[in-house]
């Protein structure tokens, strides 16, 4: 178990940015996640969300067990996951916040690559990741479904990594309610093309907000950090580099029916003009 005094020299380092929007706080987390070192991972989780004030903290994909298709390690992963879930289940209550990360889990005997969502004393929710990466296809099942739900007034949607390039997956999040499309990465830098371009137009298309906690440091990759808030104009509000740190924003819903309905200013007002009977094709 990592020691507590090691904790706080680490958070003593940690930088912090704020963005200039007000309503509900996020705080999205860039960090390296040791491969294995489950104990380890989980406590920065605690001790990052225990001594933070946000109302929403989000962690990477697979931060729990670190990124890896080690068969053996994310097993063990998931069972740890498994014995400690009710000790950030009483956390988020104490904190009156929601807590998202991304962690491997065993569903039947099958492996699948989730993200965990707790919210204060409501049931724990996961999504599993449906469309796999890569070797990813060899380790993990792909999960049969998408995700939506609340917290304190807000609707948020998740998507892990990769899908942030079927933009079909962002749209059905949004149709169903969401607000705000929260994705967590393991994302390689050489594809940082994709991952820039993707994360605003998910955005700027479904006039949402979009929050991306990436992994950040040289592990199974060479990670591209760069975790982000993107506004529904496409404007990044706040941004990380390459370094371990933590990114608070405000962000204020009442500006999406603008960006969705609103034929002026700055407004693409897509949700005004959609055709929906002429989508057809793209579901086949």
């Amino acid at each position: 178990m990592i020691g507590h005094d090691d904790i706080e020299k680490k958070l003593k380092n940690i930088k912090f940015e704020c963005g200039t929007i007000n309503s509900m706080k996020t705080a999205v987390v860039q960090a390296k996640s040791n491969i294995g070192k489950f104990q380890e991972n989980f406590q920065k989780i605690f001790e990052i969300a225990g001594r933070i004030s946000a109302d929403v903290f989000v962690f990477p994909e697979l931060f729990l067990s670190g990124y890896t298709l080690d068969e053996r390690i994310l097993r063990e992963g998931a069972k740890f996951l498994s014995a400690n879930l009710k000790n950030l289940v009483k956390l988020s209550r104490e904190k009156d916040a929601m807590i998202i990360f991304g962690a491997p889990r065993i569903v039947g005997k099958s492996l699948r690559n989730s993200a965990v969502v707790i919210r204060k004393k409501r049931e724990v929710l996961f999504y599993d990741k449906t469309h796999l990466f890569r070797k990813e296809k060899e380790i993990f099942e792909p999960g049969e479904d998408f995700l939506v739900f609340d917290f304190k007034g807000v609707r948020f949607g998740v998507l892990l990594c990769y899908e942030i390039g079927f933009p079909e997956i962002s749209r059905i999040l949004t149709l169903r309610g969401a607000q705000v499309l929260t994705s967590l990465f393991a994302f390689g830098k050489e594809r940082w093309r994709i991952y820039d371009t993707a994360t605003k137009a998910r955005a700027i298309e479904n006039g949402s907000f979009l929050i991306s906690s990436s992994t950040t440091g040289k592990g199974f990759m060479d990670f591209i950090g760069k975790s982000r808030v993107v506004h529904p104009s496409g404007e990044v509000l706040s941004q990380l580099d390459d370094e371990e740190g933590i990114l608070t924003t405000d962000i204020d819903v009442s500006v999406l029916d603008h960006y969705r309905y609103e034929e002026m200013g700055d407004s693409h007002a897509y949700f005004v003009n959609r055709k929906a009977d002429m989508y057809k094709d793209i579901c086949f």
